[in-house]
């Protein structure tokens, strides 16, 4: 198939573009007019999230399935109006599941929205998505490749890890390393039944605090004030790290035969890809 990528240079976009290559489809990236030279292999076309008419006009007849993996750009008309922009094809929105809110019990599919301020409208882009016939995937927090979330956790000039905390038990994320994310896309692309959505969660729930360890030196971690934190990272960013999840990834699992495979965040933090950026 060939497929257009939103966010192809990105650290989701660039996974998947390489997997779909890997299991031979035509990738078409889509960047915007003025981004800095990438050398992307393969055709390259230009939009812009802030211009929906350049969306349209990049998705030709040519085009069998659009991936919109590019971050939000925060504003719910501009991303929205992106949306109904590709209202027309068949589309794969890669959305969070931030947009569930606190979850104390493996949260499927079914579960009910609760966003967190950094996901606020996003329900309301993944049923304009699922309404079109489209196919939602909500990863949990991605890792991998020595980059995303964790690079925050290590304390810049100290041997401790740090880790965001508003309080309460320390919280657990559910997480997804990035290339397994980047199969279940693939697997959405050529398998979903229109209007799916899926949890793209490789691991359920994982203490916040050993994630942190294993990105300091010591092999300790201290909490990170939510206060303090969002000094630094932005109070919806800090909301979305002190956030406590349970979610199931097991209908991915069943419907689509994902297979989730790569190491542990703990392991890839502690001995992995990151290990290799220290």
């Amino acid at each position: 198939m060939k497929v257009l990528v939103l966010g192809a240079t990105g650290y989701i976009g660039s996974a998947l573009a390489e997997r779909l290559a890997e299991r031979g489809h035509e990738v078409v990236a889509l960047v915007r007019p003025k981004a800095r030279d990438t050398a992307l292999p393969g055709e390259v076309r230009h939009g812009d999230l802030h211009q929906p008419e350049t969306l349209k006009k990049a998705v030709t007849p040519d085009i069998d399935v659009v991936v919109h993996a590019a971050n939000p750009v925060g504003d719910e008309e501009v991303d929205v109006a992106a949306i109904e922009a590709l209202a027309g094809a068949r589309l794969v929105y890669t959305s969070g599941v931030w947009v569930l809110g606190t979850t104390t019990e493996a949260a499927g599919e079914d579960a009910p929205v609760n966003p967190i301020t950094a996901s606020r409208y996003r329900p309301r882009v993944e049923r304009l998505v699922l309404d079109a016939g489209g196919v939602v995937v909500r990863p949990g927090v991605v890792y991998g490749r020595g980059a995303g979330i964790p690079t925050v956790l290590a304390a810049p000039g100290q041997g401790d890890g740090r880790y965001v905390h508003a309080g309460g038990p320390v919280p657990t994320w559910a997480t997804v390393h990035v290339d397994d994310l980047a199969d279940l896309l693939v697997l959405a692309i050529e398998k979903a039944a229109p209007g799916s959505l899926f949890h793209a969660v490789a691991e359920e729930a994982v203490s916040v605090a050993e994630v942190a360890a294993a990105a300091g030196r010591t092999g300790k971690a201290v909490p990170w004030p939510i206060d303090e934190a969002s000094e630094v990272l932005g109070r919806p960013f800090a909301e979305g790290l002190a956030l406590s999840q349970v979610v199931s990834g097991d209908l991915a699992r069943k419907v689509l035969d994902w297979q989730p495979s790569r190491p542990g965040i703990v392991d890839d933090v502690r001995s992995g890809s990151y290990a290799s950026r220290a």
